[in-house]
């Protein structure tokens, strides 16, 4: 009895670490696997890499990596990633719905995109006229300063000289 139960506790603790093993994932586009070691040759291009459990990684949609797991185990995770990501595809392909649930007509839909559209379009037209009118502004203003710097100069040159004690000194002719 004492032998069966410490084969329970241990059979238990192993479960429950291997339940909450640490994976490692590269958060890249392209990235679609978990790894058990952040030393994988397939992580050394990644630039940022997190770890968490091999549970939250397939609720990510990852599968194992062939080089970690091998390629066996990588093969039957990753089928079970490509079934899932298929029904998913299939929900997103079935009739739109309203916030009821009711089903929305595909015009009704057409013409909300078309709406949200133009609103993008002017959206953009409207923020093209603001910068347009920010250089605008910003280059008038760079020509007055030059016209100001100019006729100041133009000032110091109209000037007659001055010797050291501001006396006018005539010029030789």
């Amino acid at each position: 009895m004492k032998k069966f139960l410490m084969t329970l506790v241990a059979l238990v603790c192993l479960v429950a670490t291997a339940s909450a093993q640490t994976v490692y994932l590269s958060t890249g586009d392209g990235a679609v696997a978990y790894h058990k070691s952040k030393n994988c040759s397939y992580l050394s291009n990644s630039k940022n890499i997190t770890s968490t459990t091999v549970a939250d990684a397939k609720k990510m949609g990852r599968h194992e990596c062939a080089r970690c797991y091998g390629a066996a185990a990588a093969a039957a995770s990753k089928k079970a990633v490509e079934k899932k990501a298929t029904t998913t595809a299939k929900k997103a392909t079935t009739q739109a719905r309203d916030e009821k649930g009711r089903f929305v007509k595909k015009a009704d839909t057409e013409k909300k995109a078309a709406e949200k559209a133009v609103k993008k379009e002017k959206k953009a037209a409207e923020k093209k006229a603001k910068t347009e009118k920010k250089a605008a502004e910003k280059k008038a203003k760079t020509e007055k300063k030059a016209v100001e710097k100019s006729i100041k100069d133009a000032k110091k040159k109209s000037t007659p000289a001055r010797d050291e004690k501001g006396r006018f000194i005539k010029k030789a002719a």
